[in-house]
């Protein structure tokens, strides 16, 4: 079978991590992917990391990708974007507002000679609006949409998600959105402008927040690894101080207090999840009074075998060597092959995702055999090297 998006082409004008990510799910999926880079290489090139001082960052990021290096602010190198643009079923971008316009390469610019192109735009607050000009970063749009204001402990120190889920959730989005407009192009309707932001994808994912404050007319706050609606549902230290979470709602809540040796059916504050959720805290002493009494496998072994929902708190070397993504292929170790002994792996596995393939791509390592592809002979492309409008 073929893989999900064969022969679909896509052009990647993107930096950073929101727009990256996207473009890296849509290779996954076997899409072929064009990185557009300046000369003098993406700028995530230059995050080095470790002993060795590799562009970890960037390489994780752009696995599977070709790049072409060539510079947008010249004539000549517009030229080449827009000739690319024509070949390419997917254009990417995640500039400020405005710029690739300024650069007569918006969807507006390209749609004339590009009908059928799907273009997304990524931004920190999206293309219209009065925050459109201002610049969203991650920690700006966790803060923005809400979701600052409701993490972190129960004593009010705030916290950021440890991930990057803004750049990450946005890329995400943009992605789910060119996969639903190459559909409707496909089906001879036309190109589609994508316009997806960091600030509106964590509000978007409000959800919960969003009931309890019109159920109650209270502002929600932060409740440490505590849930919103119910109880217990939250991490407790257990006697080798090794961290667990169980997440017991009405269905496990019975055979939890078996496995822990306690008799609460005839206490009013627990009887029902909304009573265990307002007394969630005289229920965590409870609770953690217990866990204390034993090591956190010897209870998540039992409480597993009971179906109560649990879980352990990994670290992240924990996680990656941890048998069940190994056997999902999650993190695979293959240095000939990617370039480092660990990549994060799409976590969408079917006959028609192919996943991570190769390595990521030198900068410029593809430019001459693109640049052949739209029609420039070699002496052509020496005249572009040397004017420095093109690198590789």
């Amino acid at each position: 079978m073929p893989d999900f998006l064969s022969g679909v082409r896509v052009l990647d004008i993107t930096g950073a991590l929101a727009g990256p990510y996207c473009t890296t799910i849509l290779s996954d999926l076997g899409a072929e992917v064009v990185k557009v880079e300046p000369v003098e290489g993406d700028s995530l090139r230059r995050r080095l990391v470790g002993e060795e001082q590799v562009p970890l960052p960037f390489d994780l990021i752009h696995r599977n990708k070709r790049s072409i290096a060539v510079d947008i602010k010249t004539d000549r190198g517009r030229d080449i974007v827009r000739s690319l643009a024509t070949r390419s079923d997917v254009l990417v971008e995640n500039f400020r507002v405005g710029a690739l316009a300024r650069q007569g390469l918006s969807y507006d610019d390209l749609k004339g000679d590009c009908p059928d192109l799907v273009y997304c735009s990524i931004s920190g607050f999206g293309q219209f609006g009065p925050m459109r000009d201002a610049k969203g970063i991650d920690l700006v749009a966790q803060a923005y949409g809400g979701l600052l204001s409701v993490t972190g402990s129960t004593s009010g120190e705030r916290a950021k998600a440890g991930y990057p889920i803004g750049d990450l959730g946005t890329g995400m989005w943009g992605a789910i959105g060119v996969l639903a407009a190459l559909s409707r192009a496909r089906a001879g309707h036309g190109g589609a402008h994508i316009d997806v932001s960091l600030a509106d994808t964590i509000a978007g994912w409000s959800l919960w927040e969003v009931a309890d404050f019109v159920g109650t007319g209270e502002a929600p706050g932060p409740l440490g690894t505590a849930h919103r609606l119910t109880a217990p549902y939250e991490a407790f230290t257990c006697g080798d101080d090794a961290v667990l979470v169980i997440g017991a709602t009405e269905r496990s809540w019975k055979d939890l207090c078996a496995v822990l040796g306690i008799d609460l059916a005839g206490d009013a504050r627990f009887e029902g999840e909304y009573a265990r959720f307002v007394h969630r805290e005289e229920l965590a002493a409870l609770l953690q009074a217990r866990f204390a009494t034993a090591p956190r496998d010897s209870w998540i072994d039992r409480l597993r075998a009971a179906g109560v929902p649990c879980g352990p708190v990994n670290d992240i070397p924990q996680m990656l060597d941890d048998a069940q993504y190994a056997a999902r292929e999650m993190f695979p170790s293959d240095v000939a092959r990617f370039g480092h002994r660990r990549i994060v792996n799409t976590p969408l596995i079917a006959d028609g995702a192919p996943r991570a393939r190769r390595r990521a791509p030198v900068v410029g390592e593809d430019t001459v055999v693109l640049l052949e592809e739209i029609g420039l002979d070699g002496a052509a492309i020496e005249v572009l090297r040397h004017d420095h409008v093109v690198g590789g």
